[in-house]
């Protein structure tokens, strides 16, 4: 199996395994190198500098959305988050993801997409004479990386199946080894609807806890990764936790989506 580009070699998702059912969900355990995910969750964004979100099930968030100043400034000035970020917005992110996802097969058609380069206006410019040449097919992709927090007394996210812009997210556990206790629940939920007729949900409808089954459920882990993909099903959720108030559920949230 081949292996991440040399760049990428401190995010690791060689060892996924994917259940298939009732979509493409993935799970992968030690994502980062034991030094280099101490030194994130040791540089963890303070919680001020997230936007609270209280009708999202109590959730804070930090993104190019949400504080967008914020955020960019604490790229900025945080050396290893600064070069995790910069791997993640590459192209050779995206293509790594996109080819890790063929070889289980799950091909999305998405080989030899244009994405989106922020890291030099040079390449923005090449990659946009390729595109004008016919090199690349019309569909363009770019990558999106978000801090999230959650309360354990309570904090959720609703049942629902992303937007259609989504195509791929993978989310990441951001904490320490015996700081979760499995107890407080925090873990990503795979469901389907109790009415059948409520299968189809490309455009995301959220849906209530208690119109849902549940098919499994990923712990909330340290170091690990749960990736899926966005379909008219793809319904899933985090139940509410029942944990201390001040214990924090926190992860990284990257999105491969389709540029508009």
């Amino acid at each position: 199996m081949s292996q991440a580009p040399a760049s990428l070699q401190d995010f690791k998702l060689e060892g996924v395994r994917f259940d298939y059912e009732p979509y493409p969900v993935g799970y992968s355990a030690d994502v980062f190198p034991a030094d280099v995910y101490a030194d994130l969750l040791k540089h963890w964004p303070a919680t001020s500098l997230f936007e609270f979100k209280p009708v999202l099930g109590n959730k804070y968030s930090l993104s190019e959305v949400n504080h967008p100043d914020n955020y960019h400034r604490f790229i900025a000035e945080t050396p290893c988050w600064n070069v995790l970020h910069a791997r993640i917005k590459s192209p050779a992110f995206v293509h790594y993801v996109i080819d890790l996802l063929k070889r289980h097969r799950l091909d999305m058609g998405l080989q030899g997409s244009k994405v989106e380069d922020q890291r030099s206006t040079g390449r923005r410019i090449a990659a946009a004479l390729r595109y004008a040449a016919g090199r690349f097919p019309r569909k363009g992709l770019r990558s999106r990386f978000e801090f999230s927090m959650m309360t354990a007394d309570g904090g959720n996210i609703l049942p629902h199946t992303d937007s259609p812009g989504k195509l791929i997210t993978l989310v990441l556990s951001m904490v320490g080894a015996g700081e979760w206790n499995d107890a407080w629940g925090g873990g990503t939920t795979v469901l389907k609807p109790i009415d059948r007729s409520r299968s189809f949900n490309f455009l995301n409808h959220q849906v209530p806890f208690d119109a849902c089954e549940t098919v499994h459920t990923y712990p909330f882990h340290p170091n690990q990764c749960v990736l899926f993909i966005k379909t008219y099903n793809s319904l899933h959720a985090v139940h509410p936790m029942t944990g201390p108030a001040d214990a924090m559920r926190r992860t990284l949230t990257i999105n491969i989506e389709e540029t508009t």
